[in-house]
C-alpha cells in the first residue's frame, strides 16, 4: 500500500488558519481557472492547498470558484487582462508570445531537480526579479508564486532510444522556445502538443515521443503508451505560475494580501517537493507494473547529448538579444541564482 506523504511546507499551509484575527469584512469570492483536470496534481497538491489556506487564514473571508479543465477559456493572459478570472495558473510555454523570457527556465543543464529549478525560478520572477521586470510587470501581471516540474526525459511509444540516431527525425512532443530548441538540437522533430492533447497525439502517431516529467504520466494514462525513456542527461523542464492581474491583486483588503503571500512559499516548496518524491514514485511503480523500460545512456552517449544541447541556452539568449530581450542577462540571472527556496 503506497504510504502517505505530506511535507513539512504542507503542514506549514495548514498552519495558516490560526496567523490572521478575523475581521468583519465583506466576502471576496475570487475566479480561479486552470487548465488541468480537476484531479491533476497541480491542483491537487499546489492550487488547492493554497487557496484552502488563504480561506482558512482569513476565516471564510476570501474564498474560490475554481474553473478546472478550460471551462472559462484557454488564454489565461486573456481571462486575467479582462477580469473574467482574478487568478489562474500560467503555462508560459503554452503563451510564447507572452512569455519569450519564461523559457530560460526550460533551457537544459541547468538543474537537476524540481525544487532545485523551482528555486531558481522564483529568485528571478518575484517581485524584485529581472524577469518580472522585463515580463511580468509591463502586462499587469502579479505572480503569487512559481513552480518548476521535475525534469523532462525523452519518452517514446516505439523502439527505446540509446543513441542520438535513434532521434534523427523522431517527432518529438515538446513546446516552444527552449524545448523546441532542445528537440531540434538533438535531431528530432519539435511537435507542440499541450499535456491533455498529447495521450491523443500519441495514439494518432502526431507525435512519437514526448518531451515529459514522470510526475505527469499517470495523470493522462501515459503509461498505457508511452513504453521507453532515456536518462543520464539534463533536458530542462516545464514551468507553471500561480498569478492574478494586478488590478485584482490591488482590489484585495491588506489582510488577504498578507494571507496570499504567507501561504506562497511553503506551497510553492510543498509542490516541488511533491514533484520529486512523485515522480521517482512513479517511475518505480511503471517499471515494476506496466513494462515500462528506462535507458541509460553510456559516457560516451552522455557526453554527446550534452554537446548538442550544450550550445542550446547560449542560443537562446542570442535570439532574444536580437529581440531588443536581454537574454544574455536574464540567462546569467537565472544561472546565478539560488536553487533553494
Amino acid at each position: 500500500m503506497r504510504k502517505a506523504w505530506q511535507s513539512t511546507a504542507l503542514a506549514s499551509l495548514l498552519a495558516l488558519a490560526s496567523t490572521f484575527p478575523a475581521l468583519a469584512q465583506d466576502k471576496i469570492t475570487l475566479k480561479f481557472a486552470h487548465l488541468f483536470p480537476a484531479s491533476h496534481y497541480l491542483w491537487e497538491q499546489g492550487g488547492k492547498p493554497y487557496a484552502e489556506a488563504i480561506t482558512a487564514a482569513t476565516k471564510g473571508q476570501v474564498q474560490f470558484e475554481v474553473y478546472p479543465a478550460g471551462q472559462l477559456g484557454k488564454d489565461y493572459v486573456a481571462l486575467l487582462k479582462s477580469g473574467v478570472a482574478d487568478m489562474v495558473i500560467l503555462v508560459p510555454t503554452y503563451a510564447p508570445n507572452s512569455f519569450p523570457m519564461s523559457s530560460v527556465v526550460d533551457l537544459p543543464g541547468l538543474y537537476a531537480t524540481a525544487c532545485e529549478g523551482t528555486g531558481k525560478f522564483w529568485s528571478i520572477a518575484r517581485a524584485d526579479g529581472p524577469l518580472n521586470e522585463a515580463e511580468y510587470k509591463p502586462q499587469g501581471i502579479h505572480v503569487l508564486w512559481t513552480s518548476v516540474l521535475d525534469p523532462y526525459r525523452i519518452m517514446t511509444t516505439g523502439k527505446p532510444v540509446t543513441s542520438l540516431d535513434d532521434l534523427a527525425g523522431l517527432k518529438i512532443r515538446a513546446n516552444a522556445g527552449a524545448m523546441d530548441k532542445t528537440v531540434r538540437a538533438l535531431g528530432g522533430v519539435s511537435v507542440r502538443t499541450s499535456s491533455p492533447e498529447l495521450y491523443d497525439a500519441l495514439t494518432r502517431g502526431t507525435v512519437d515521443a514526448a518531451l515529459y516529467p514522470y510526475s505527469g504520466i499517470l495523470q493522462f494514462k501515459l503509461e498505457k503508451i508511452l513504453r521507453h525513456a532515456v536518462e543520464g542527461v539534463r533536458l530542462g523542464s516545464g514551468s507553471i505560475m500561480f498569478a492574478m492581474s494586478e488590478r485584482a491583486w490591488k482590489a484585495l483588503p491588506e489582510n488577504a494580501k498578507a494571507a496570499m503571500n504567507e501561504a506562497a512559499l511553503p506551497a510553492q516548496k510543498h509542490l516541488c517537493e511533491y514533484q520529486d518524491v512523485e515522480g521517482e514514485r512513479i517511475r518505480q511503480k511503471i517499471v515494476a507494473e506496466d513494462g515500462f523500460k528506462t535507458t541509460s545512456l553510456s559516457p560516451e552517449q552522455a557526453a554527446l547529448w550534452e554537446g548538442k544541447v550544450g550550445t542550446v541556452a547560449a542560443e537562446w539568449a542570442e535570439e532574444r538579444d536580437k529581440m531588443g530581450k536581454a537574454g544574455t542577462a536574464m540567462l546569467k540571472a537565472f544561472k546565478g541564482a539560488g536553487g533553494s527556496q
